[in-house]
C-alpha cells in the first residue's frame, strides 16, 4: 500500500515536472496561464491532466485538436512514479524519502531540459543542491509537531559533512573543467556540471560519489563516440550515475571494501 501511494505521489509530481520542462526554458510562468495545448491553445480540462492516465485514454493526441502529444510527458511522469516508488521500497515513507525523491525528480527534470535544449536552468540546479545540502535539517533537525528546531547538535556533523563534500566535487569539476579547457581550447565542463557534482558530494559523501562518477562516465562512452564530436549532455549521465549509486549503494561499498579489504 505504501509503494502505491509513494507512486500516486510520484506520478503528480511528474505532471508537475512536465510544466517546469517547458515553461522554465522559455521563461514562463509555472503557474499562469493554465495548462493548454501548445498547438491550439485551448485550456486543458481536469480530466485531461490526470497523470499517465489522460494520454493513455487520448491516446496520444490533443481532445481538441488531434495533434501529437509528446511521449515525453508520459514518460516524465513514469519515471517520476517509479523514482518515489522505488525510493518508498528502500527508505520507507516519511521526510527522507520524500525529500530525497524530490532530488532526484529535479535530476530527472533537469536531464530532459538538458537533452532537449542543451541548457540547465539555475533555478531548478540549486534547488535539488539546496535540498541535498539541508537534508539533515528535514529529516533530524525539526520538530514537525511544535516547529522547534531539536538536538541540533547532534545533526551538526551531517550538515558539515555534507557542505564539505559538495564543496571537494565543485572545485574538483572546476579544476576539471579548466584544465580540460586549457588543453583542448574549448569548453568540456559548464557552470551546471559543477553544480550537479556539488548535489552528488552532499546525497551520496566519499567515496561513492567517485563510484557515481565512474558509472557516468562509463554511461556516456557510447553517446559521445556515436555523436562524433557533437555536443553530448552531461547532465543526465550524472544525474544516472548519482540514481544507480544511490539505490545500490550498500553493493558499492561492499565492493568498495573488497577493493581495500
Amino acid at each position: 500500500m505504501d509503494i502505491l501511494f509513494a507512486l500516486v505521489i510520484g506520478l503528480a509530481i511528474g505532471s508537475f515536472l512536465n510544466v517546469l520542462i517547458v515553461r522554465i526554458p522559455k521563461g514562463e510562468n509555472i503557474a499562469f496561464p493554465a495548462s493548454h495545448c501548445p498547438k491550439c491553445g485551448n485550456a486543458l480540462k481536469w480530466w485531461h491532466n490526470i497523470p499517465l492516465l489522460s494520454w493513455v485514454l487520448l491516446q496520444g493526441e490533443c481532445a481538441y485538436c488531434k495533434s501529437p502529444i509528446s511521449r515525453i510527458y508520459p514518460m516524465v511522469e513514469l519515471l517520476t512514479g517509479l523514482i518515489f516508488a522505488t525510493l518508498a521500497m528502500k527508505l520507507g515513507l516519511g521526510a527522507e524519502w520524500f525529500v530525497t525523491a524530490l532530488i532526484f525528480s529535479l535530476l530527472l527534470a533537469l536531464s530532459v531540459i538538458d537533452f532537449k535544449y542543451y541548457a540547465v536552468p539555475d533555478s531548478l540546479n540549486f534547488t535539488a543542491l539546496g535540498l541535498a545540502l539541508l537534508m539533515p535539517l528535514f529529516i533530524f533537525g525539526w520538530d514537525w509537531t511544535t516547529g522547534d528546531v531539536k538536538e541540533f547538535s547532534f545533526y551538526q556533523q551531517e550538515l558539515l559533512e555534507r557542505f564539505k563534500d559538495a564543496a571537494v566535487m565543485a572545485a574538483a569539476f572546476f579544476a576539471l573543467g579548466f584544465i580540460v579547457k586549457r588543453i583542448i581550447k574549448k569548453d568540456a565542463l559548464g557552470e551546471a556540471d559543477i553544480i550537479i557534482a556539488a548535489t552528488m558530494g552532499a546525497m551520496l559523501g566519499f567515496p561513492l560519489v567517485l563510484m557515481a562518477i565512474y558509472v557516468a562516465a562509463l554511461a556516456a562512452i557510447v553517446p559521445a563516440v556515436v555523436a562524433r564530436g557533437h555536443m553530448v549532455p552531461f547532465v543526465p549521465f550524472l544525474a544516472l550515475g548519482t540514481w544507480i549509486v544511490y539505490i545500490f549503494s550498500d553493493h558499492f561499498m561492499k565492493w568498495w571494501g573488497m577493493l581495500y579489504a
